[in-house]
């Protein structure tokens, strides 16, 4: 007996070209592509904008530190160059002692020099001489502010006039016109020392007498103020 082969009917997916199968894997392949890519691209927007707000915030935080450093340095500081005020004291700048020959004086009446003298054979090179008469009349006034004492050797120079003989007397004045010490009396032939206690005074004013006249017709000589010295 001849069995005939029975072939099995084909597909209809099995029917059409395989040029077809080609083209529709094709398409799906593109359009799988094309998804994926659009579905990727969102990502890269927030990070434009995470720059443009960083930059944003760095700008505002450093303005402010700016604006702030030099107001308040002004308020510690109370001057406008960090430099605290002082009150205006000349006194302050004075050396601790001075001599009275080295000094301005702030006024005068009679006669007076500042140059050395000689008494009883002994040189003082910062002296003053100041006139001595009757009338008291000769007066010398000196700024003292910051000064405690007045120092000088008190005698009549050797080349005076009317010396030999004459006595004389220095007094000190504060500014009010008062008597600060006890006067002191000096010769010829002899020299006192003069020492006085000026703390607290602006200005002292000092005085010189002729008590005696070595020559009945003269009513006047000089005096010496040896070295006189202001010291604190």
């Amino acid at each position: 007996m001849q069995l005939e082969k029975q072939q099995r009917p084909r597909s209809r997916w099995q029917i059409a070209p395989r040029w077809v199968e080609l083209l529709v894997v094709s398409v799906l392949t593109v359009g799988t592509g094309f998804v994926t890519g659009r579905q990727s691209d969102p990502p890269d927007s927030p990070q434009a904008t995470v720059t443009v707000t960083a930059g944003a915030t760095a700008t505002v935080t450093t303005t402010p530190e700016v604006t702030a450093t030099p107001v308040e340095s002004t308020e510690e500081s109370g001057s406008p160059y960090g430099e605290p005020s002082e009150p205006g004291d000349d006194s302050s700048a004075r050396p601790a002692q001075s001599f009275l020959s080295d000094l301005e004086a702030v006024g005068y009446t009679g006669s007076y020099a500042n140059e050395p003298v000689q008494m009883l054979g002994v040189n003082y090179p910062k002296s003053v001489r100041l006139g001595c008469d009757t009338s008291s009349d000769d007066s010398i006034t000196y700024d003292v502010s910051s000064y405690k004492r007045l120092k000088a050797t008190l005698g009549i120079p050797s080349d005076a006039p009317n010396a030999i003989g004459s006595v004389a007397a220095i007094k000190v004045f504060d500014a009010s016109g008062k008597q600060i010490a006890d006067a002191v009396k000096f010769r010829s032939s002899d020299t006192a020392d003069l020492s006085v206690d000026i703390s607290g005074q602006d200005q002292i004013r000092i005085t010189c007498a002729l008590v005696k006249s070595g020559e009945p017709d003269r009513t006047a000589t000089t005096s010496g103020l040896g070295d006189a010295v202001l010291t604190s």
